[in-house]
């Protein structure tokens, strides 16, 4: 074991390195001992988690990590990752916790960490978790030199606190009209919580996926597989349909015809109703990643007049360039939406309340809402492989300069995931034929170094 942190925290098969049960006490010990506030006697962290069954086995450990390093826990239990940097706010906590694999299926488990201001973990800090997790005679000075330890309790109100602000997020006008809405809960974390809350806005509400059992968590629904949600938005004759993923930080839409709408278009939709220019030239007003479509680029530079900039792929990211560029949106195409006025992180509720706020307002169908601009054809396929040899780290970089498969007419991104044992490839052009075309000659250039 080599690294620890990949993308997004720390994510990968349950009872695997790095979150052994050994290691992942290792982990929470080491946090604990870097981020505590030494100087008060009451620092504490907030532990939060979704709905996967292995929450039970990593809650306890991380628990008593920070138990025995003098601090006092305090539980939420199942509630979305937004809900964390809000609970590190409202009850002073010194760290977050998110036990969450996000969008993954069951068998994979993670942690997301939070430092003080809500705000996960900067690289420097995470490889300094790293460094001490993996040496033993570094670590063996993570210590509580005194007899005192911290204690845990479970905070029984904590998903009202979170409904409760993300109501008052809310413009007037969102109370007007009331919508019939599918809300597909992906069995996770918002399986209690979004239905709830839109139904206490006044809005029919038609709930799918919502009965966690700890094994079926985003299994074929969610975010990540809207299909069940375009049927019952279409059986239902809703006005829209909203998919979050596990851990309800993603959102996925599907208008009324049944179509999916992605980060992009939210990304584009919001942008066009909730922010302007700004004067200052050296500002970026949105940040994008390398993943959105060329069609959303020039949908936000030449028509609405914003200047952009693009980072790489994970929503931490995009969070780091908002807070450099001061910027009030940014996003991934895979859902994240980062709303910086409200919150630190992506937020699936958040979103989907800016949208019903829209589509209230704006009195127009959902897919005449989002259609805002034609997308380039877009390629993505993933590769399996079984060791990060050289060689295909090789030729990934080889790729990425190479003018064949980025030029004016095609852009390519060959990458590996930070969270699975995958090579991701996207291919972006105007032509079908030719994304196509580039993207097998991509996949026979890759094949023979997957192992």
């Amino acid at each position: 074991m080599s690294k620890i942190f990949g993308t997004d925290g720390i994510r990968c098969l349950v009872n695997q390195e790095p979150l052994s049960a050994e290691t992942c006490l290792k982990i929470s010990k080491t946090v604990a001992f870097l981020l505590k506030k030494q100087t008060s006697k009451n620092s504490r962290v907030v532990v939060c988690k979704d709905t996967r069954l292995s929450g039970y086995l990593y809650e306890p450990l991380v628990t008593a990590g920070f138990i025995s390093m003098g601090m006092d826990v305090i539980l939420v239990g199942p509630l979305p990752t937004p809900a964390v940097p809000l609970m590190i706010k409202t009850l002073r906590a010194d760290i977050g916790v998110m036990i969450t694999a996000s969008h993954n299926t069951y068998e994979y488990n993670g942690l997301k960490f939070f430092d003080s201001t809500g705000t996960k973990l900067s690289s420097s800090l995470e490889k300094k978790v790293e460094n001490i997790v993996l040496n033993n005679k570094k670590y063996s000075k993570v210590l509580n030199s005194t007899f005192v330890s911290g204690n845990a309790k479970r905070l029984e109100d904590a998903s009202g606190r979170y409904s409760e602000y993300l109501k008052s997020t809310l413009k007037k006008v969102s109370y007007k009209k009331k919508l019939k809405i599918v809300l597909d809960c992906a069995n996770g974390a918002t399986y209690n919580i979004a239905p709830n809350l839109f139904w206490e806005l006044g809005h029919e509400i038609i709930a799918i996926n919502n009965n966690p059992d700890g094994l079926n968590i985003n299994k074929n629904c969610g975010a990540v597989d809207t299909k069940s949600l375009s049927l019952s938005v279409i059986k239902n004759k809703a006005d829209i349909g909203f998919a979050f993923d596990g851990d309800g930080d993603r959102l996925i839409v599907v208008d009324e015809k049944g179509k999916e709408i992605d980060g992009d278009k939210i990304i584009g939709l919001i942008c066009k109703n909730h922010v302007k220019p700004k004067k200052k030239s050296n500002q970026h007003d949105v940040i994008i990643t390398v993943m959105s479509n060329m069609g959303l680029e020039k949908y936000l530079t030449n028509k609405l007049k914003f200047k952009i900039k693009r980072t790489s792929v994970g929503d931490i990211n995009v969070i780091n360039q908002m807070q450099k560029s001061k910027s009030l949106v940014g996003g991934e195409q895979s859902g994240h939406i980062i709303l910086s006025e409200y919150s630190n992180t992506g937020d699936g509720i958040l979103a989907a309340l800016k949208i019903t706020e829209i589509l209230i307002a704006d009195k127009k169908k959902a897919s005449k809402l989002f259609d805002l601009y034609s997308d380039f054809v877009q390629k993505k396929i993933n590769l399996s492989y079984k060791t990060k040899n050289t060689e295909l780290l090789n030729i990934i970089k080889k790729l990425k300069n190479d003018k064949t498969y980025n030029n004016k007419k095609i852009r390519s991104l060959v990458r590996l995931s930070g969270t699975e044992p995958l090579v991701r490839i996207l291919v972006e052009g105007q032509e079908i034929d030719e994304v196509n075309k580039k993207t097998l000659e991509i996949k026979k250039l890759i094949r023979p170094y997957l192992g």
